[in-house]
This record gives structure tokens, sequence and C-alpha cells, in this order.
């Protein structure tokens, strides 16, 4: 069966590691930076699917969109989650997946950095998103996937992309609407910050990148329940957020207390994609 490849922001899926510059940036440590890869939640995504699940085929429900949250609330920090892919009884170890959230400037405004990486991968892949502090409104996109280049800017309602792969170079601009999550990275962070509950349940929009084409799709993202999670010995109560993007869906274990994406699992071909937050 003919597959497409996706680059869709969940954070549960196959990371891979890299380092990027921090071209037009200020202030910025030297922090790893997000993934441009292949299965889940883990970088700007990128999923392979049959083509009878494609999203044209799955209706999506139309939802009031999420308030885009205050940004000055974000929580700068390292997080490191233990990857691992399971299939039936078979447990797949994949490496650290390490998000970096610095505060810095950007084109000589006050600027967030969500930076991603993964260890345990040959392939060179990194991932830097800039949002604008008040508001989380992407300013700049940078990510490499091996020999593959991408490089983006906002408008108010579209995005500028430049790509750059052994196939040549191609440029594009697309309809992006406000409040869109780009990378697994801003999907966590924006998550923690939503007044979740039970019954919360509003629209989102993703970005995929579809035969090299950039295009936002709809999604939701809803509250299913609640429940406990084993962390480091302890015991953790979470709520359990799923985002979903017509047959695409992630799961994610966001605690209670001082919220934080503790654990993301993907269900895809390959098996259970699942991201654990370590000590």
């Amino acid at each position: 069966m003919r597959g497409r490849t996706r680059f869709f922001p969940v954070a549960a899926a196959l990371l891979l590691a890299g380092t990027v510059g921090r071209a037009d940036a200020q202030g910025v440590p030297a922090a790893p930076l997000t993934p441009l890869d292949a299965p889940p939640r883990t970088s700007s995504m990128s999923i392979n699917f049959d083509a009878e699940d494609s999203l044209a085929k799955v209706a999506v429900e139309s939802l009031p969109p999420f308030e885009r949250p205050n940004g000055l609330l974000l929580r700068p920090g390292t997080l490191v989650y233990q990857l691992a892919s399971r299939r039936d009884t078979l447990v797949t170890p994949l490496g650290q997946r390490t998000v970096v959230v610095v505060e810095t400037t950007f084109a000589g405004a006050p600027s967030w950095l969500i930076a991603e990486s993964r260890t345990g991968t040959p392939v060179v892949t990194s991932d830097s998103l800039f949002l604008a502090r008040a508001d989380l409104s992407p300013t700049r996109w940078v990510a490499r996937n091996g020999s593959a280049q991408l490089a983006s800017s906002f408008g108010r309602d579209s995005m500028f992309v430049a790509m750059q792969s052994y196939q040549g170079r191609a440029s594009v601009v697309t309809p992006l609407p406000r409040g869109a999550l780009l990378t697994p990275g801003m999907v966590d962070r924006v998550v923690e910050l939503l007044p979740l509950a039970i019954g919360f349940r509003v629209g989102a929009t993703i970005l995929l990148f579809e035969m090299g084409t950039p295009r936002a799709i709809p999604a939701e993202l809803r509250v299913d329940g609640s429940e406990s999670v084993s962390l480091a010995g302890r015991t953790v109560e979470c709520w359990v957020v799923t985002l979903r993007a017509g047959a695409l869906e992630e799961r994610l274990w966001v605690s209670k207390e001082a919220p934080r994406v503790v654990k993301t699992e993907q269900a895809t071909g390959l098996g259970v994609l699942t991201a654990v937050l370590q000590p």
C-alpha cells in the first residue's frame, strides 16, 4: 500500500538527536534542539501511515479553538524522557528525549526557545522553535533531518517555508491559523498551560508535511479522565489528555499538581511508542 510521510507535533515517537545554530538569537545558552523526525509527538513529528487512513476520509468535528495561553506562565527548564517502543511483549529502548525551554530574545523581542533532541540514533536531526514570550505565537522555526533542512518565518495567518534536500530547493507560503501547534515540544508546553478538567474539549490545529508540502489540519484536544502514574517510586495523579487528528492519536499524561507532561503514548504500525519523564 502506498504510504505518506507526515510531520506531526505529537510527543511520544521516535525522536532524533541534533544540535542547531542559534541564528538571530541573543543570549541563548547552548542547548539541544527539537528533532524533525519519524513517527509521532516527538518532534515536528514524522509519521508513516497507510493511504486508507488518510485524514481526508476521517471527519473531524468542528470545535471552538482553545484560548491562547499566557506565555508568561511558561516555565524554563530541562526535561528528559526515556523512549521505548512496545509491540506485544517486546519492548525496544529508543534512547532519551531531552526538551529544553529557555528565555531568550529573537529579532530584539522577548522570546522563548523550545529545543528538543534525542540521543540513541545515528541520524542527525534538530529542530528549534522561537515563540513570542507573551502569547506563544511562532516567530522562527529551523530544523534539520540528516541532509534535509527547513527554515520558516511566520505572518499573522500564514507561514513561509524554505526547504532543501537531495532533491533540490523549494519554498512555499501556506495559510496557518493563529494558535497552530508546530512541534511536539510546543504541544507539551501549551497543554500544560490549559485549564484541564473533566469535560475539557477544544479544537486545535497541527501542521502536517505531505509530499514535502506543509498544510494545517484540524485536531482536537480533550480530557478523557484521570489516572495515577508511577514515577520514580512515587505516585503522580494525572489528567489523561488525547490529541487527535483524524486517524492519528496521541495520549498525554499531565500531572495535576504543577502541570507537567510526565508520559506520552501513541500507537503506530511500529508498535506503541512511549516517553516517560525521568527524575
